[in-house]
């Protein structure tokens, strides 16, 4: 009996990796954008309890931060009140509206995994606005989850369909992270897909970004990639300064998984600073910003940048929330209202 266990767990063993195997041949040999497997994504979710204990926890430690650097963040109080209550909760995850899938592309011979939400009816011949999404962290840190923003609730219900790279070398996926590297290109081929799909109007494309998801942002528009317009927030643009700082956490990370970083840090980041070549960026920017944020001071980012901007007659829009987060959690609603409300602007006649 053991012995048969043992043959049939092996060939289980065996069938896995022979599909791996597959899959990453698969890529090599697809062209960047090929959809290579595509799957429900988990029905999972928090409760609307724990939901709640986490943003508080995670406004706290952003909070404990910015006191630390002499930053107001308003408190944890119009936090809690910010959080959307559990009625709205539910609605928001409920999986008659939304539609999420785990992907896997190609890009760069590589296989990356991606995530893609969009409304479940949609009709024969309708061509949908689609939103890349950019998001923030590096490795496994942030990487993009089935609820992330509650599904992007909010965008699908207003007819976007959305897409999002984990980037390469994370969740799965081939390659190795380079913050702003050779994985730019990974959210060039998700372009690419995205623009394929039956369902998307490819007139119609925005980009949002996070964090490092917003410096991935602007070093897309750097290579000319291109979309009606974009949405930052707690975007960096001067990372140069982390230099001062040797033991600075972003430094840290930069210097592991960016290749040759140590031979030339201030290029490296540079290269990685909007700040340093605005003139390239040409795309309608719309810049939201935390006041307090800990992560990302908008005094050395946002407003250099946007200053820059101006002197360079380039279309923008900077919103800095008093005593926010880096994420803008305490003011999310206008966050994401301003959000549509710029995306609309720039949006050309919808296809039939």
């Amino acid at each position: 009996m053991p012995n048969k266990e043992f043959s049939r767990l092996y060939a289980a063993a065996l069938i896995a990796l022979l599909g791996l195997l597959g899959h990453a041949a698969l890529a090599a040999s697809a062209a960047d954008g090929a959809l290579l497997s595509r799957e429900a994504c988990s029905k999972t979710a928090p409760s609307y309890q724990e939901y709640r204990k986490r943003q508080l926890a995670t406004f706290q430690q952003e909070s404990d931060s910015a006191r630390a650097q002499g930053l107001r963040m308003r408190s944890i109080t119009d936090a809690g009140n910010a959080l959307i209550d559990a009625r709205e909760y539910k609605q928001r995850h409920a999986p008659k509206d939304v539609i999420c899938e785990r992907l896997s592309y190609a890009s760069d011979g590589l296989k990356v995994i991606a995530y893609q939400w969009r409304p479940v009816h949609i009709r024969a011949g309708t061509k949908l606005p689609l939103l890349i999404f950019n998001r923030g962290g590096a490795l496994e840190d942030s990487k993009l989850r089935p609820n992330t923003q509650f599904g992007f609730d909010r965008f699908v219900k207003a007819g976007y369909v959305v897409l999002g790279s984990q980037y390469r070398g994370n969740d799965g996926g081939e390659g190795a992270d380079e913050i702003g590297g050779a994985d730019l290109k990974d959210v060039a081929s998700l372009l690419t897909l995205g623009r394929s799909l039956e369902y998307v109007d490819p007139d119609n494309v925005f980009a949002l970004g996070y964090s490092r998801g917003a410096m991935m942002t602007l070093l897309c528009l750097r290579n000319r990639l291109t979309f009606n317009a974009v949405a930052l927030v707690g975007t960096p643009t001067n990372l140069t300064q982390s230099l001062s700082n040797p033991n600075n956490a972003g430094l840290t990370l930069f210097r592991k998984l960016v290749p040759g970083f140590d031979a030339n840090p201030d290029a490296a980041l540079r290269a990685r600073s909007a700040l340093y070549w605005a003139e390239e960026i040409s795309t309608p920017l719309l810049m939201l910003q935390g006041g307090a944020d800990p992560q990302v001071s908008a005094a050395t980012n946002a407003l250099p940048f946007a200053a820059k901007l101006q002197d360079l007659h380039k279309t923008y829009e900077l919103v800095i929330y008093d005593g926010d987060t880096h994420g803008v959690m305490i003011n999310g609603r206008d966050r994401d209202a301003r959000i549509l409300e710029w995306f609309a602007r720039f949006r050309h006649n919808a296809a039939p």
